[in-house]
Formats: structure tokens, sequence, C-alpha cells
């Protein structure tokens, strides 16, 4: 049984909220795709690469958290929901790459993996009730 049995309204804030930030991240990957950085893709800085792996490591720990039949099913939405923004984030930190170094190649990197990690809605699943 799914959260969006539990409550059609978490379904639906779940619904929305996958939705603006598949739009976010379109939005940021075409602003880079289109944007005017010439710059070759400089060496990695340590501060950048570790906020966005931790942001990668946070999205898909919050999705398997939300979906664990474990969880309470309003943790559980908050967990989806913060998946869900961790990614949304790691796009936005592609958008700072590509301006802050002026290179297009790592900021769409970025970008591509927060869309990457939120292409599928999180479904937290309701507790399984033994008989």
């Amino acid at each position: 049984m799914s959260l969006k049995s539990e409550s059609p309204a978490a379904g639906h804030v779940l619904r929305n909220t996958h939705r603006s930030v598949l739009i976010l991240l379109a939005a940021a990957g075409g602003a880079i795709a289109l944007g005017n950085f010439d710059a070759p893709a400089p060496d990695p800085e340590p501060h950048t690469t570790g906020a966005g792996l931790a942001l990668a490591l946070a999205a898909v720990l919050l999705r398997r958290f939300a979906s664990s039949a474990t969880i309470h099913p309003g943790k559980a939405l908050w967990l989806a929901l913060a998946s869900l923004i961790a990614a949304g984030c790691l796009g936005l930190l592609g958008g700072y790459v590509a301006l802050q170094t002026g290179s297009s190649e790592t900021g769409l990197l970025f970008t591509l993996a927060g869309f990457i990690f939120a292409l599928r809605v999180p479904r937290p699943v309701a507790p399984h009730r033994p008989r």
C-alpha cells in the first residue's frame, strides 16, 4: 500500500514538488548549456566536489529511507521531499560552479546528476501490518 492511498494530499504535494524540481533542473541545465561559458574545465575544487558528493549521497540515502516499510508514513513523506530537494540543490550547485569557473562542462555534470537523482518520484510506502 502506498502513501498515496493513506493521504491524497501527501501524494499531491510529492507530485508537485517532483514536477517543480524537474522544471528547476531543466531550466538550470538549459541556462548553463545556452550560456556563454567558454573556459576549459578547471581542476576540481575540493569544496564544491565535496558538496556535490554530499548532496548526491543525501539524495540517495533519503530516498532509500523514505521507501523503507519501517518508517512512519509522515516521516517518509518528509524524507522523500528532502530527497527531491537535495537533488534540486545538486543542480543549483552545478549552476553555481558554471558561473564561478566559467566552464559549462562541470556545471552541466552536476545538473545532470541532480536530474538523474530526481527522475523518479520517491515512493514512500505504508508500514507492513502483519495479519
